[in-house]
């Protein structure tokens, strides 16, 4: 299944790299921790990048209750974010054709307020389990303090896009005989092996499903 093409999603510099497909864009989704948030604040476009979660056609975010970014997302009822993950850099003989290999998301969404505790409650482990899948039933919950001072956001995906590089360098036929280095250089986000805080109570050992992450994660996602 694919997003519809709209206006707004639709990708017009280099549109051969272009994706709508509803599944290549979750993935890319589920494998970047962070995401980029366009807001108006006070008259100036402001980009932020906070941590997220998806659940089906739906992201998740929280801040404070005084957060100008997600008082400005209420207002404003509809969203833009975006999401990029770096593969590649690809160094060419010409100073003109260094590029990358990437994929990147364009999200365009509705946006609500969570205002019930059992729904704040249901954003807030779709985010933590994003971290770390399952994490949500090894960790305290929120109590009613902690709810009331934070804002859960959910934002509906209406449209999205993905854009993947994934091609060999570019350089002119006649810069192939230059004496300059080419090539690409592979990039990764790795995980290292978990560190536990100095101050845990004896006895406590690294969860399962933390070490299931690491062994996942650790040579890259």
């Amino acid at each position: 299944m694919e997003y519809k093409r709209t206006e707004k999603n639709k990708v017009k510099r280099g549109a051969s790299k272009a994706s709508y497909d509803k599944e290549v864009i979750h993935n890319i989704l589920d494998a970047s921790e962070i995401c980029n948030i366009a807001f108006i604040y006070k008259n100036q476009a402001v980009v932020q990048p906070i941590n997220f979660g998806r659940s089906g056609e739906y992201i998740y975010l929280h801040g404070s209750l005084k957060n100008r970014m997600t008082n400005a997302l209420i207002e404003a009822g509809k969203v833009s974010l975006s999401v990029m993950i770096l593969d590649s850099m690809k160094i060419s003989r010409s100073a003109f054709h260094h590029s990358v290999n990437y994929r990147s998301v364009v999200v365009f969404g509705k946006v609500k307020e969570l205002k019930t505790n059992q729904e704040k409650l249901q954003g807030l482990k779709t985010i933590i389990n994003h971290f770390v899948p399952n994490r949500w039933e090894y960790c305290r919950k929120p109590d009613q303090i902690e709810l009331k001072a934070t804002r859960v956001i959910e934002i509906k995906i209406e449209s999205a896009s993905a854009k993947i590089a994934d091609g060999p360098l570019n350089d002119n036929k006649s810069d192939k005989e230059l004496d300059y280095w080419a090539g690409t250089i592979p990039v990764k986000t790795i995980s290292e092996y978990p560190v536990p805080e100095k101050d845990l109570k004896k006895g406590i050992k690294i969860p399962q499903h933390i070490l299931d992450f690491f062994k996942k994660t650790k040579d890259g996602k």
